[in-house]
């Protein structure tokens, strides 16, 4: 698996500029400090069918969901890794050249179409939503945000409600028996679980470099 964030970031340049739409680049891409393992955070201007056009246009999604705090945020996590903070923009007041920026919109007066995202998640029931968070915790520990990885593996932990605790010094240990014990009793997507075990397997290695 090979996570290519910046193979994304040229596809939306070019889906932006190609098809006129305007998407705004953030987060740690913007702000030139990425890790291997960060998303990408991205403002869309769009409706619900160019929207669905530009997700699918990348490559094959393995998991879409959706943030309620805040709403307007749509995840996406691609089959070859790549994993997106989408989003989406109702209404914007544009500024300057083009329609790929590289600029924070927070500097703009807009508002996000909360109500959109709900029509593109896969599934809405509680477990599934939850187990987003084993990708969100894992690429947190990567990064080396140790503390906020464990954490967000312990809210899996609590929705499970066995009692167990994944730590930070034990994360690859903890983080491995809890997506076991999570896949035998809500068995997850076959490419998205293989995703988060490639990303596991990672775990120690990251940090001897």
């Amino acid at each position: 698996m090979k996570h290519d964030q910046r193979q994304y970031i040229d596809y939306v340049e070019k889906y932006a500029e190609a098809n006129r739409h305007h998407i705004w680049l953030g987060g740690s891409f913007l702000h030139g400090n990425p890790t291997p393992f960060s998303d990408v955070d991205i403002s869309v201007l769009m409706e619900k069918d160019s929207l669905r056009e530009f997700i699918c246009g990348y490559g094959e999604p393995v998991y879409i969901s959706y943030t309620t705090n805040p709403e307007g945020i749509i995840i996406v996590i691609y089959e070859d890794g790549v994993a997106v903070d989408l989003e989406v923009i109702g209404s914007v007041e544009v500024t300057g050249n083009g329609f790929f920026h590289l600029e924070d919109i927070k500097a703009h007066g807009f508002v996000r179409n909360s109500s959109i995202c709900r029509e593109f998640c896969m599934r809405n029931d509680p477990p599934y939503q939850t187990a987003r968070l084993f990708h969100r915790s894992l690429i947190k520990y990567l990064a080396g945000k140790k503390e906020a990885g464990a954490s967000v593996a312990n809210e899996i932990a609590a929705f499970l409600g066995d009692g167990s605790r994944v730590t930070e010094g034990d994360y690859k240990n903890g983080i491995t028996s809890l997506i076991e014990q999570y896949h035998d009793k809500y068995p997850l997507d076959e490419k998205y679980h293989g995703i988060c075990l490639e990303l596991i397997e990672q775990v120690e290695t990251v940090f001897e470099q």
